[in-house]
């Protein structure tokens, strides 16, 4: 049966699956912890990693922006396999400059430099997963890629908050090692594979610019930008309150991270299953009101037991969004364009993901001692992106807001 399920797919959509994991399990090893870096070894306040955070932004949204064009004109095969090679000598730099004792300027170029290539990488991959995948299987195809990036999750912090308790400098090393694999496992196992390259129908880079057109991906860039200035809250503000200001341990941390990629392992196919008679917008609306419940509970959390009952609420809002956002994204796509679209769509997601934390700091700020303020702030902007998802479905014709198998 298993055999079977396998044959649905084409084979390289496992194999960039294996890349995409090994990849996730080399980020998810050392990025939750720099902001506990930051804050413990250099004497950061709260508020100044929220704005490195929010220079990092605008780095990897425009790096995102221009991943996606250029996985339409330069091919996915080149971008990702270079992209990965590069990220992994970066990773060695940034490991050196915790080694050596360099201060924060140094350790900061490397960490941009590494997220620029990292954003370029993921437009190219999801581009390339509908270009493997048919237009009907195109949620599933993004719920594998999902399941096996949040594996990765699963097993890096996990082996991240141990190692972080004695070298940070070793969590880096490691994710160089790991990067440097998925990269090789790409460049050996899809190097004959004719991906998407239609740099004779681009047009203009001025293009990328264009509103008229583009409005339903646009309006869908933007209420998912609001929405991952909410799931980005899991990460550093998260991180940071749950062990500066909860008292739990950094393994437990790990703990909490392995387990938000485990259900998603278990859950994911489960759930995109299930509401496979769904439109895709309506998915999105019903995430983003677990999203709240979620992050809601997470103020109410004085305790490691009830962290993890959030954590399960938070994650089953995960299943809920990511497949069906994707999916949206590419179906809305004209010919040739996917990369474009991706692009525009992570455009979104890393600016809410690199947004998020300088959002966090600030509300740590100024909801401390009375953290439940903050976290009650971030439910509401979840269900104000609920409410824009169900808006903007109006204006998506409905064959593109279905799954279609």
């Amino acid at each position: 049966m298993i055999f079977r399920y396998f044959k649905r797919h084409d084979s390289r959509l496992w194999i960039l699956a294996t890349g995409w994991f090994i990849s996730s399990v080399g980020f998810a090893l050392a990025i939750p912890f720099i902001s506990i870096y930051f804050h413990s070894e250099l004497g950061m306040s709260l508020t100044q990693i929220g704005l490195f955070f929010g220079v990092a932004a605008v780095v990897r949204s425009i790096s995102h922006s221009l991943g996606g064009e250029l996985s339409d004109r330069w091919g996915r095969f080149r971008l990702m396999t270079w992209a990965q090679y590069l990220r992994s000598v970066t990773f060695l730099g940034i490991a050196y400059s915790i080694y050596a004792g360099w201060g924060f300027f140094e350790m900061a170029v490397m960490i941009l430099v590494n997220f620029v290539f990292g954003s370029v990488f993921q437009p190219a991959a999801n581009a390339a997963v509908a270009d493997l995948v048919p237009p009907d299987k195109r949620s599933e195809g993004y719920a594998i890629v999902r399941i096996a990036g949040n594996l990765g999750w699963a097993a890096g912090p996990a082996i991240g908050g141990y190692i972080a308790a004695s070298s940070y400098s070793a969590l880096f090393i490691l994710s160089a090692i790991m990067t440097l694999i998925s990269g090789t496992i790409i460049s050996l196992f899809l190097r004959r594979v004719e991906f998407a390259n239609n740099s004779e129908n681009q047009g203009s880079w001025r293009d990328m610019l264009i509103v008229k057109g583009n409005e339903n991906i646009l309006r869908h860039a933007a209420i998912v930008f609001l929405l991952y200035l909410v799931i980005a809250q899991m990460i550093a503000p998260f991180s940071l309150y749950s062990v500066e200001f909860r008292g739990i341990s950094k393994s437990q941390l790990g703990f909490l991270f392995t387990l938000n990629g485990l259900l998603v392992a278990f859950f994911q196919l489960p759930i995109t299953n299930l509401m496979r008679r769904a439109r895709l917008s309506q998915q999105l609306v019903i995430g983003a009101a677990i999203y709240a419940a979620g992050f809601l509970l997470i103020g109410f959390s004085q305790s490691f037991v009830l962290f993890i009952v959030a954590f399960v609420v938070i994650t089953t809002a995960e299943n809920f969004v990511s497949p069906p956002a994707l999916t949206i994204s590419a179906n809305l796509a004209p010919e040739g364009k996917i990369g474009r679209y991706m692009g525009i769509y992570g455009f979104a997601v890393t600016a809410g993901w690199s947004l998020g934390p300088l959002l966090g700091g600030i509300l740590l700020d100024w909801a401390k001692p009375h953290f439940f303020y903050m976290w009650a702030v971030i439910a509401c902007l979840s269900l104000l992106a609920g409410l824009g998802f169900g808006l903007a479905a109006k204006r998506i014709p409905p064959e593109l807001n279905l799954r279609r198998d």
